[in-house]
């Protein structure tokens, strides 16, 4: 029999389960128990650690599950906290150390987390580009997920124009609205494959659409009418989701806002800073 005793206590204002993303962005204490102080002699040379800490409040365990990004994978090839063991790993950042106290960046683990080891972080053995690309091979999206949570709505346009074949306000539109649904759905920890896609407009806003939310013709979860109405739906067979409409207003809004001396792509940008409410309507189907 294994028998793991904690040597330390994750501490942050995460106290309920949530996306990691959001989780990483506290400021995390690490408190090292008294036994295990001297362990942390000459830490402060180490920028990366990696935390070894116990999802002490999962229950549930599952050999098959589905990750966010919409495959299925067997446990051991996802980082789902419902593991045999719920043992957890994550790099951090270390920003200092105060005694027996780490203070850390980037740690997913929810306050009061049981720490089973600290190491010193070695990346030597691998380069880093070559890691991502392999993960984004298995998880073609994840970088589309990142951006969503973070709201970083600029990158997410800039690789929609890839799509669309240049930066305009449409596209814009199309990309800001997305995000805000999609950011709903990923912080509710919902399954972007339990929802289908309905478009009800026409012209650029369309690929911006289909870009964030991934829900395309080629995975059957789309259906496109080309409309004037000017919204979209992303619902699951319960009916649950987001209807998302274009302010009747929103062309003279983007016209008070967007000089016209500004180019194409300027005001595409632009478009991203805008109010939100100013420009579409959201409703929420429960």
């Amino acid at each position: 029999m294994i028998v793991l005793e904690p040597v330390g206590f994750v501490h942050n204002a995460c106290t309920v389960s949530q996306v990691p993303e959001n989780i990483r962005k506290e400021i995390s204490e690490i408190e090292i128990l008294p036994p295990y102080a001297e362990g942390l002699f000459d830490i402060e040379q180490c920028e990366y650690l990696d935390l070894v800490f116990s999802f002490h409040r999962e229950k549930e365990t599952e050999l098959i599950t589905r990750v966010r990004t919409g495959e299925t994978k067997g446990i051991f090839a996802s980082r789902s906290p419902r593991r045999p063991n719920h043992i957890g790993v994550t790099t951090v950042k270390l920003l200092r150390r105060d005694n027996n106290r780490l203070y850390v960046e980037g740690a997913d683990a929810l306050n009061g987390s049981p720490v089973i080891d600290i190491k010193y972080c070695d990346t030597s053995v691998f380069d880093q580009s070559v890691l991502h690309r392999s993960i984004r091979k298995d998880s073609p999206r994840i970088d589309i997920v990142r951006n969503i949570l973070d709201n970083n709505t600029p990158e997410l346009l800039l690789h929609a124009a890839q799509l669309h074949g240049h930066i305009c306000p449409g596209l814009a539109l199309g990309v800001m609205a997305a995000t805000r649904v999609m950011h709903q759905l990923y912080e509710e920890q919902r399954d972007p494959a339990d929802f289908t896609l309905a478009i009800h407009m026409k012209n650029c806003p369309i690929d911006g659409i289909l870009y964030v939310t991934g829900l395309t013709p080629g995975n059957n979860r789309l259906t496109l009418h080309y409309s004037d109405e000017m919204y979209f739906e992303v619902k699951d067979k319960q009916g649950h989701g987001w209807n998302v409409r274009l302010s009747p207003s929103n062309r003279d809004y983007l016209q008070s806002q967007l000089p016209d001396t500004l180019s194409a792509t300027k005001k595409g940008f632009a478009v991203l800073n805008l109010d939100f409410n100013q420009l579409f309507i959201l409703k929420l189907f429960n």
